[in-house]
């Protein structure tokens, strides 16, 4: 299946989930998200981390005041830089988070924390300026990510979301068929801020 039907498919997935959580319960929150990724992987002789772009949406579904869960579609730069060469690789993240809120409903300043599992998908990406050879990476990677942050209320409704998170990759960036020697997984310490409207009240 070629890259832009998955996006497509995921999308619409994402798009029904927040469809439905809004019909059925709306006790949710939408927004865009946007930031900076600070990139590397293991393995890789003398690698240094590199900076990219993270541009999406979020959107949390709050279970109660103190829990809820978040799903975000992210396009994310990511890659590395070693001796002679520097990857930046695009993908889009699906990351899934499980939250739990500081503090009261209604209050201004809410920390949290979160944990969850981030599923990416590959679209392509540079080595040096030119274009990759596609066949050589790992169309699919699975990653554990978690992080902290707080959100603090700018108007009725509206919140500034604060996140500093962490993406530990347990998928070899590089095609099976071609990957030799230790495995070369993606580091990823995520700095975002998202501005969300809350529907509804719980």
């Amino acid at each position: 299946m070629k890259t832009n039907q998955i996006m497509f498919i995921l999308m619409i997935m994402v798009t029904g989930w927040i469809s439905l959580q809004a019909q059925s319960e709306d006790r949710w929150s939408i927004g865009p998200r946007g930031g900076v990724n600070f990139a590397n992987v293991t393995n890789v002789e003398e690698s240094q981390s590199i900076t990219g772009v993270v541009l999406g949406v979020t959107s949390t579904y709050s279970f109660n005041q103190n829990t809820g869960l978040t799903m975000e579609a992210l396009y994310s730069v990511e890659g590395y830089k070693a001796p002679f060469s520097e990857y930046h690789l695009r993908y889009l993240q699906i990351p899934l988070y499980f939250d739990y809120f500081f503090g009261n409903l209604g209050e201004r300043f809410r920390p949290k924390i979160y944990a969850g599992v981030s599923p990416g998908f590959y679209l392509g990406g540079t080595l040096n300026d030119l274009d990759t050879n596609d066949d050589y990476f790992n169309k699919f990677l699975v990653a554990f990510t978690g992080g902290l942050g707080f959100n603090y209320r700018v108007g009725t409704r509206i919140w500034l979301n604060t996140d500093l998170r962490s993406f530990i990759g347990m998928s070899d960036i590089r095609d099976a068929d071609i990957s030799e020697g230790d495995p070369v997984y993606p580091r990823n310490v995520q700095l975002s801020l998202g501005l969300c409207y809350g529907f509804g009240k719980l």
